[in-house]
């Protein structure tokens, strides 16, 4: 009976290692503070994010996020990384802000 504590504290260290690789990492690279809605259909919450701070948001069956005063959001999936640019938009990162497409490894060693 000694074994069945020791499984379920390793399976729970297991599901806590495991929850980054279900979020999306906002990072604001803006000198101002910015609120973002999470919007997951009929959910929505507000989070603000202080200027050059990172966080993480569990966005399970994908959702969309918009900061507050842009006009409009990106469409999300678990294990994306977006950025707050100096303007205030939301972007992925590595996106090409001309173009709005995303850069290819390739072409950033060109």
């Amino acid at each position: 009976m000694r074994h069945i504590p020791i499984l379920s504290l390793i399976l729970a260290g297991t599901m806590v290692a495991a929850t980054p690789a279900l979020a999306i990492t906002v990072t604001n690279q803006d000198k101002a503070e910015h609120t973002f809605t999470v919007d997951q259909g009929e959910e929505q919450a507000d989070r603000k994010l202080a200027a050059g701070a990172s966080t993480e948001v569990e966005c399970k069956g994908g959702c969309e996020l918009r900061v507050r005063g842009s006009g409009y959001g990106r469409s999300v999936e678990t294990g994306d990384k977006l950025v707050i640019d100096g303007e205030g938009m939301i972007r992925f990162a590595g996106e090409d802000i001309v173009t709005g497409s995303i850069k290819s490894p390739d072409a950033a060693k060109q």
